[in-house]
């Protein structure tokens, strides 16, 4: 019985490890600085569509779906900017919001956890719509700042959880 824990432990970390070698990330420069957008996986292209993080920062057509075994429990999306910006709310649209149909077929995402540079954490609830969602947060200057899937709303095929859009609102308080 311990043996076969053990090769199960094994197993679960050479798992992590992989998840990790496989983060994608997508970098960007704009008025207020650097963002490198990173994904802990990523869905694999279907036709000439992509879903990288690339699609949760600059607002095309797509969306960042996760690209792990199962519904995306885990997954996690990390937004690295430099400078520190002062913020203090989220931005999300949830689910593949590029039409009704998109939206039903993949998962969205019910519950996350969002963590920040300095030890902050919290559990949001993401309402079920394709339209944008805020989320407020103790004003915070951070480097980083982590959403990671805890919870979702199954899609009618597949297993697929997906974001349209993730960003800090930098121009609240840096204007």
């Amino acid at each position: 019985m311990h043996a076969r824990l053990a090769v199960m432990v094994l197993i679960s970390a050479g798992l992590a490890r992989a998840a990790v070698a496989a983060e994608t990330c997508h970098s960007l420069e704009r008025q207020f600085g650097k963002t490198r957008t990173c994904a802990s996986s990523v869905l694999a292209p279907q036709g000439e569509r992509t879903h990288g993080p690339n699609h949760l920062i600059i607002g095309e057509d797509g969306a960042w779906c996760e690209g792990s075994a199962g519904p995306g429990i885990g997954q996690s999306v990390t937004i690295h900017m430099q400078p520190r910006p002062r913020f203090r709310t989220i931005s999300i649209i949830n689910g593949y919001a590029r039409t009704d149909e998109t939206f039903g077929r993949n998962g969205r995402v019910k519950r996350a956890y969002i963590e920040a540079e300095g030890g902050y954490k919290t559990a949001i609830t993401l309402k079920d719509t394709r339209e944008p969602q805020r989320f407020r947060i103790p004003t915070s200057r951070a480097l980083w700042i982590k959403f990671t899937i805890a919870g979702i709303y199954p899609g009618t095929s597949g297993s697929d959880t997906c974001l349209t859009w993730l960003s800090v609102d930098h121009e609240e308080l840096n204007n």
